[in-house]
């Protein structure tokens, strides 16, 4: 590992000698523990050939997962990570980001690569991957968009910074059409440009539904949509293949469940559906809710254990520690259901554009899902051996009872 003039440290694999022909740009990557950086490392190794990386260096905002680092290891040939602020949709983050990346790559790289492949969120792997596209760097551009870049999942509009219309920015504007320079001189705003840069330069666009495509082509100009139709693609989440999933001999596991036992991996939000959830369980007859145990794995649990004593169920839920993913994984396994859910939202026009990445995890489990969904939504499209509706309480006990009565057989209730 070195330091160079970019602020870029670099690693380059031992476990392979050849070049790649692949650039993924992803702010954030693994080490760092990260929805989106978990999605891109599944990315390569679905893809399964060599990769270059340039990423940003995110110790002052999420912890560290070595398990991510072991998972994309062997396709990883240089990675570059660049220091810079650590700041959401602002340019004092992004440019430097850019700037960085394009010496870090250009330092070590004497030709284009044939593909670069970017993932928001956050918006700077896009503006990056857009410089190396325009500029030559790069034949083809892979961009990828998480979720709607524009919109919270409660329909609020995120807040953004301004784009500066000069410098590298003019470039880009040059890269696109009269009317594209116009639009995007009207909405020069981080998000925006995040979003409708890859619209007009990249070679295909990666949407996780349906839905998230159908919200993000509502934002953009008539005129912009038949090309953005043309070049997407519909890619959910990545599962991992079942080795992923099987314990390390020797590897401590939880303790045999005597009751009906349902993991969460990841924050449990009492006013995001799962509260609802909790007062299913306190719906239950005495003798049920004995028989049920919740363990959510999380390192916010305040509200949760709140929320639990109110309602009367503290004894049917368990805070447990947080997990790398690896052994995530593994933990999936061990018990009787995992829970997924969706967030209720303001109306967007279609049930929901957002699919829980979770249930991607989850799906190359043994373990059974559970989903409580909104009619219609990618979630609710998804399989799943148990189903309930948001905000249908006691639909969700009823499912609870069924789940409980069908799998008493395999459990030794007290």
């Amino acid at each position: 590992m070195r330091n160079d003039s970019s602020n870029a440290s670099l690693w380059v694999s031992a476990m392979r000698k050849s070049t790649a022909d692949r650039l993924i740009v992803a702010f954030n990557f693994p080490p760092f523990t990260d929805g989106s950086a978990v999605t891109v490392a599944k990315r390569i190794v679905e893809a399964d050939v060599p990769v270059d990386v340039v990423s940003a260096d995110l110790s002052a905002v999420r912890s560290r997962d070595e398990s991510l680092v072991d998972l994309v290891a062997p396709w990883l040939v240089e990675h570059h990570t660049v220091k810079v602020p650590v700041l959401f949709a602002d340019e004092r983050s992004l440019v430097p980001f850019v700037e960085r990346g394009l010496i870090a790559v250009r330092q070590r790289r004497g030709r284009p690569y044939e593909e670069v492949y970017s993932r928001s969120m956050w918006p700077h792997s896009h503006f990056l991957a857009a410089r190396l596209r325009s500029e030559g760097d790069a034949h083809r551009w892979i961009a990828e968009f998480s979720d709607p870049i524009l919109w919270h999942a409660d329909a609020t509009l995120r807040p953004s910074g301004a784009v500066s219309l000069s410098g590298a920015n003019l470039r880009l504007l040059r890269a696109v059409g009269s009317r594209a320079q116009a639009f995007l001189r009207e909405n020069a705003t981080v998000l925006a440009w995040a979003q409708f840069v890859p619209f007009l330069l990249a070679d295909e666009l990666v949407f996780t539904n349906e839905q998230q495509l159908q919200v993000m082509l509502n934002d953009a100009p008539e005129w912009m949509r038949a090309g953005v139709e043309s070049r997407a693609t519909i890619s959910p989440h990545p599962t991992l293949p079942a080795s992923h999933y099987r314990a390390e001999k020797g590897s401590p596991q939880p303790s045999p469940q005597d009751r009906f036992s349902i993991g969460y991996f990841g924050t449990f939000y009492p006013n995001r559906g799962g509260g609802e959830f909790l007062e299913a369980i306190s719906l239950l007859p005495a003798s049920l809710r004995a028989r049920i145990t919740l363990d959510v794995y999380t390192g916010d649990a305040g509200h949760l254990l709140d929320a639990a004593i109110r309602l009367g169920v503290a004894d049917s839920v368990r805070k447990q520690s947080p997990l790398q993913y690896r052994r995530f994984l593994q933990t999936s396994n061990s018990y009787n259901a995992l829970l997924v859910n969706d967030i209720a939202t303001s109306p967007f026009g279609v049930p929901s554009p957002f699919l829980p990445s979770k249930y991607s995890d989850y799906a190359g489990s043994t373990t059974d899902t559970m989903a409580i969904t909104l009619p219609g939504s990618p979630l609710d499209q998804k399989p799943a051996r148990w189903r309930a509706h948001v905000g249908d309480v006691d639909g969700i006990a009823a499912m609870l009872e069924e789940a409980v009565v069908a799998t008493g057989k395999n459990i030794l209730f007290p």
